[in-house]
């Protein structure tokens, strides 16, 4: 049988509700102590140096040599290039370039596929060639990796008994995105730049 409901059961019934609740309470302090000492302890890892700016992405700048044969790829900030993995439309080229402490562009990589590719006279070609570009790069004492599709501003010039020449102009951003993605954009990029054959 159960016990009467007294004045004095009551209060006992009102303190461990009491209790109850500072004990979540004190429960919901330290999961939110915990979370912030753990994101505490993420930033200390990450490597900084001290003084410096925080982090910013990689924009590629490029200069052309006077007859357009290479491109010259510096960064446009402090940033200083190491390593470059440059890929071309397989159907311009097949393989990745590597460069290594030497960023640039050669007209020469894609001539011969840019001639194979595009029919008809020089006047016929897409203005742009898209390419992804992986570049591993110094940035005030850490190395980041960046990649990005670029567009190569180009023009080809029909020579007489030679075929057509490439010269370079520029590259341009178009977006960032994962390095493993950047083949299939390259290769969309392509297809929409592509005139359409007869």
């Amino acid at each position: 049988m159960d016990a009467p409901d007294t004045p004095a059961a009551k209060r006992r019934r009102l303190r461990l509700i009491s209790f109850a609740e500072l004990i979540g309470a004190l429960a919901l302090l330290i999961s939110a102590a915990s979370y912030w000492d753990a994101h505490r302890d993420r930033d200390r890892e990450r490597p900084a140096v001290p003084g410096a700016p925080a982090a910013r992405p990689l924009l590629l700048t490029a200069t052309a040599d006077a007859d357009g044969a290479t491109l010259r790829l510096r960064a446009a900030g402090s940033e200083v290039v190491q390593t470059q993995t440059v890929r071309f439309p397989a159907a311009i080229r097949a393989e990745p370039v590597e460069t290594t402490g030497n960023a640039r562009l050669e007209a020469a990589w894609i001539e011969a596929g840019l001639r194979k590719a595009v029919p008809g006279s020089a006047a016929d070609h897409p203005p742009r060639l898209p390419v992804g570009i992986v570049t591993v790069f110094a940035d005030g004492g850490a190395t980041r990796t960046d990649a990005a599709l670029y567009d190569i501003g180009y023009a080809m010039h029909d020579r007489l008994l030679r075929g057509r020449a490439v010269q370079l102009e520029g590259i341009s951003l178009v977006r960032r995105m994962p390095a493993a993605a950047l083949p299939a954009a390259v290769a969309a990029r392509w297809a929409k730049a592509m005139p359409v054959k007869p």
